[in-house]
């Protein structure tokens, strides 16, 4: 896939590459078992483009093409789920407060953001609102200089390794529904319960119902306008869609490397595995799975960098990349045997990391339907 890229763009995946493999794989099988993460170490990433690659430079953003970023996030996949995911996370809270904050919401959670700290969430998915985000029963009545707030959030990723969020609500005033409506909320001056559900994938990230039970928040911290939030979300998703499916082809290189280093040194019946025919048909599937879903991941970006919507080919991307990942997560295990099964092996956290591929930013089913809708111009959802 190098000819696919410029000079500059191999550059950038080389030393993200290396960077990855010696500072933060490492750490890795500690922090899965004792399922903790390395919050300290984030601001190290942001200089290769991480999180700030989505902000404009006039707001001190590193303004990135979403080619380049699509190739920062195959790299975080292939080094450890759980740092893909949270940079993805990070880096949609980034961009949404760049594309709506005011000055002083800027000041206050995007720069420190960009500067790794501050750690925001992302909370749209609901109880009874998941692919459904236009459903949203949690709500803001207006009351004074702010809002109260009722109602919960469900699944939202490292909410408790977070000090702020973007809360995505409906917003009630003179009993008035104002639409879906974003709002920052500060647990300094916005008190909610957060609970960790315990996860099978990404063992080293949390995901967390927040509650909020008459939560005042002020009205200074509106992002954006009232009614504008489910637009501001999708277009979050959007990006967040092509992160996810680049991540899936970082997860899909990262099987392929550790089934090549596997047969070429289990030997059975005399011999190195490699050198069976059933083995060699496995490990073809693996690399065919892993470039074209990169090859679908890069038409994305380029589509994107063109000032195209890229909706349709964001959705296809996470799609074809995510099913993927699973297919080739599962091969990997089955080349392993009984090794694959055991903790100590990378392929058993590949296999539990792939399983998460198909559902986050809008399930593969989501995904058929947008697409159905985009080539049949019937939409089954409503």
């Amino acid at each position: 896939m190098s000819v696919l890229l410029s000079e500059e763009e191999r550059a950038l995946r080389d030393t993200v590459r290396s960077f990855l493999d010696k500072k933060i794989a490492p750490l890795v099988s500690d922090h899965e078992q004792a399922r903790t993460f390395p919050w300290d170490l984030l601001a190290e990433l942001y200089q290769f483009g991480y999180v700030r690659g989505g902000v404009p430079e006039s707001l001190g953003g590193d303004e990135l093409p979403m080619m380049m970023q699509a190739i920062l996030m195959e790299e975080a996949g292939r080094c450890w789920g759980s740092l893909r995911t949270t940079l993805n996370v990070q880096g949609m809270v980034a961009r949404t407060l760049a594309a709506a904050g005011t000055q002083a919401q800027r000041d206050t959670f995007l720069d420190p953001v960009m500067a790794g700290q501050r750690f925001g969430w992302f909370g749209l998915t609901e109880p009874d609102a998941g692919s459904d985000a236009g459903s949203l029963r949690t709500r803001a009545r207006r009351e004074g200089d702010g809002y109260v707030v009722n109602g919960s959030k469900i699944y939202i990723t490292n909410a408790l390794g977070c000090d702020f969020g973007i809360l995505f609500v409906r917003v009630i005033e003179d009993e008035v529904d104002r639409g879906v409506t974003a709002l920052l909320v500060d647990p300094a001056e916005s008190s909610f319960q957060v609970r960790d559900i315990p996860h099978m994938p990404l063992r080293s990230t949390t995901s967390c119902e927040l509650t909020f039970d008459n939560t005042y928040v002020p009205a200074e911290n509106v992002l954006g306008e009232i009614g504008g939030g489910l637009s501001l979300g999708m277009k979050a998703v959007n990006a967040g869609r092509l992160n996810m499916a680049m991540g899936a082809v970082g997860l899909a290189q990262a099987c392929l490397e550790e089934s090549i280093r596997f047969c070429k040194q289990r030997e059975q019946f005399g011999k190195t595995i490699a050198a069976f025919q059933l083995v060699q048909q496995m490990v073809v599937e693996i690399a065919s799975l892993t470039e074209t879903s990169r090859l679908l991941g890069y038409h994305a970006a380029r589509t994107l960098d063109a000032g195209e919507p890229g909706r349709y080919e964001c959705s296809m991307a996470k799609l074809y990349c995510g099913e993927s990942a699973g297919r080739a997560a599962t091969l990997a295990l089955q080349l392993h045997g009984g090794a694959g099964l055991m903790e100590e092996s990378p392929v058993e956290r590949y296999f539990r990391d792939a399983r998460e591929a198909t559902i986050p930013e809008g399930t593969s089913q989501i995904q058929i339907l947008h697409l159905g809708k985009a080539l049949l111009g019937h939409s089954a959802l409503r």
